[in-house]
């Protein structure tokens, strides 16, 4: 079980979100409410459209939960109230009580639910690296993106009346620097690099138990999950 330091309560969202994935799995043959354990990288990464694809891994045996990846975003970018770009989850399990972690924000899915369902084109995929990029200028506040990642990661500003996400830091990349969020691990749980690589890591998995399925968009995230 996922949480971030509350219970998990079924939300008017989180039943819209459902429904949107509900109709999604009918699509893909599978249901999105069946429990999962550990799935093979093997069910996921680069796509014919994206020849390479960056990612995320995190590694919840070096994790220390300490949320410096969290903050290192959020004084970047300065997320408005009630944003997060960035979440670090405290897990627990039947046969592993003492709470563990698991980091994540945007998945920058190799096949991304969000860029299928805007209305105004407000997403983006780069073709030389496959980060999914958001323009909430052209945003329109519909909310669409948010009902159809599985991940939770595209957020609305009731401020601004817009959403926003993870960008990945493409800005920062493209100048030769890593995502803010990997230099500011003190621990090197939270690396980032071509999908291809890091799924070569021992143990390497795209999927843990109470995730949705990696078939319905693709994630560019691989799990080095907690032993023991």
């Amino acid at each position: 079980m996922l949480k971030h330091h509350s219970k998990i309560t079924l939300t008017r969202r989180t039943a819209l979100k459902i429904g949107v994935l509900t109709t999604a799995s009918l699509v893909i043959g599978v249901s999105p409410l069946q429990k999962f354990q550990a799935t093979s990288v093997q069910a996921a990464g680069n796509t014919e459209s994206s020849p390479k694809q960056l990612g995320f891994s995190h590694n919840q045996n070096t994790c220390i939960g300490c949320r410096s990846c969290e903050y290192a975003c959020k004084k970047l970018y300065k997320w408005e109230e009630g944003v997060k770009w960035r979440t670090v989850y405290t897990q627990t399990t039947e046969d592993k009580p003492k709470p563990f972690f698991l980091s994540m924000s945007c998945n920058h899915c190799a096949d991304p639910a969000c860029l299928k369902v805007c209305p105004v084109g407000a997403y983006t995929k780069r073709e030389k690296d496959g980060i999914v990029v958001h323009d909430s200028s052209r945003c329109v506040g519909c909310g669409y993106c948010l009902y159809a990642c599985p991940y939770h990661a595209p957020q609305f500003g009731k401020t601004s009346g817009a959403v926003s996400k993870c960008s990945f830091c493409y800005q920062r990349q493209d100048n030769g620097e890593n995502p803010a969020c990997v230099d500011a691990c003190p621990t090197k749980a939270l690396k980032f690099g071509d999908v291809e690589e890091l799924k070569k890591q021992e143990g390497a998995v795209f999927q843990i138990s109470g995730m949705p399925t990696p078939k319905i968009t693709n994630p560019s995230l691989v799990i080095i999950p907690k032993k023991g």
